[in-house]
């Protein structure tokens, strides 16, 4: 195995235009120069995410001092219209490939929905890319760039990481701390690594792989050539099968396409194959945690108050290189939280420079009733509303009544029938 590959971080210029306040932060690159090599990334998208497409891609070439040296692979669920080629010729700020996803072609992708395939398309990029690429950046398409994507694929697989098969950005817990429950309690139920085909011969041990960092597989750099070499890719096709005869294809923590659970997901067989052997990526490349959303059992959205907190306390959002919305609520959802300031200056900006046409909102297919937890906060927060309207009433009036409505009739009578007695004691008539 490897030795433990180190971190990498990208803090190449930024380029700012507007004002010193401009919350926007919109970069402008230098003119075009010499390319040191072209840096792909790769991204996939369902019909729910078409949505960010536009932004995400305008954001990796606007935050890059190269944009002319980055070509942008666009792996989607239906075909482009001749439009929308028209549209990519016409912005010709850098290089983009757009393309339907032949999921009969590849064996782990058959007969799944549109949104799993394109989650597990990472896995083929060495036979989707071309082989001249060495290696390849994924994006999940609920992710806005903020810096230079090209300086960071030139800087990664080489010196001691040159034999690392990914790099990713690794949480502050281990594996199991980090999804303790689900996925911990399947793989101390299994009796040898055999039953997960990590063969002996691959040097896998499942007491290391339990040990190992946890990452999100939302921004991940695959170095294709070991990739090629080792052939991971047939690894990951021997995995996911017995992931989902043990129930272990998806667990309770992985945010997928739609915010919804699916199975099986491209998270589990790369934290299980990788999880110690991945180059470390600084972590202001994967800033999760903004599409936290209220969930059905929770009285009050007490997740989304602290994540909203400790972005503003830690200002990880000011220094983030790729912002993601990692959770059920997307940013084009229309009621994130943090949506306002960190992606739709990014989506108008898109709009600007064309890339509606490149992927036009009409072909997506998005509303809040794809978003059920937001039936269930409305239904949450109706109830409680209620409950403490009533409960106030309830309190004023038990308490001699303080309010007009419910108060004043029964003080008047009161009054009334002092005045009687007063009179009766005074023998008056």
């Amino acid at each position: 195995m490897p030795p433990r590959a180190t971190a990498f971080h990208v803090t190449g210029p930024r380029y700012f235009q507007g004002g010193a306040n401009d919350s926007r932060q919109s970069l402008t690159p230098p003119g075009p120069g010499a390319c040191n090599g072209l840096a792909h990334v790769a991204v996939g998208a369902d019909r729910r995410e078409l949505l960010g497409l536009g932004p995400l891609v305008s954001s990796i070439f606007s935050s890059s001092r190269s944009p002319h040296c980055i070509h942008v692979h666009v792996f989607r669920e239906g075909e482009s219209s001749p439009q929308s080629k028209e549209a990519i010729r016409r912005i010709g700020r850098g290089s983009i490939t757009v393309r339907a996803l032949d999921s009969e072609r590849f064996l782990l992708l058959r007969n799944l929905s549109s949104s799993s395939a394109l989650n597990l398309a990472r896995f083929y990029l060495p036979e989707l890319l071309p082989e001249t690429a060495a290696s390849v950046l994924w994006v999940d398409a609920d992710i806005i760039v903020r810096s230079d994507v090209h300086s960071l694929l030139a800087g990664l697989f080489t010196g001691a990481n040159r034999l690392s098969p990914l790099a990713a950005v690794a949480r502050d817990q281990d594996l199991v701390t980090h999804y303790r429950g689900g996925l911990e309690r399947g793989l101390r139920r299994l009796r040898s690594p055999a039953e997960l085909a990590l063969d002996e011969a691959w040097g896998y041990d499942m007491s290391a792989i339990l040990r190992g960092d946890a990452f999100n597989a939302g921004v991940t750099a695959f170095n294709l050539r070991q990739w090629r070499a080792e052939k991971l890719t047939q690894r990951v096709e021997a995995l996911v099968p017995a992931l989902q005869r043990l129930e272990l294809a998806s667990y309770r923590g992985i945010s997928l396409p739609g915010g919804k659970s699916a199975a099986p997901s491209s998270q589990v067989p790369l934290q299980l194959l990788f999880g110690r052997d991945f180059q470390r990526l600084d972590a202001c490349w994967n800033v999760g945690g903004l599409g936290t959303s209220w969930e059905a059992e929770e009285l009050l959205p007490v997740r989304v108050w602290a994540t909203q907190l400790h972005a503003w306390w830690t200002g990880r959002l000011a220094s983030g290189c790729a912002l993601h919305w990692t959770g059920g609520d997307k940013p084009w959802s229309g009621h994130n939280a943090f949506a306002r300031r960190w992606y739709t200056p990014a989506a108008k900006a898109a709009a600007r420079e064309g890339y509606d046409e490149i992927f036009p909102p009409s072909d997506a297919h998005w509303s809040d009733r794809d978003d059920p937890e937001l039936l269930a906060r409305i239904g949450i927060l109706a109830a409680l509303v209620v409950v403490v309207t009533c409960g106030a009433f309830f309190c004023r009036w038990a308490a001699g009544g303080c309010s007009r409505s419910f108060g004043y009739p029964w003080r008047r009578l009161a009054a009334r029938e002092s005045q009687v007695d007063e009179r009766e004691s005074k023998g008056e008539p």
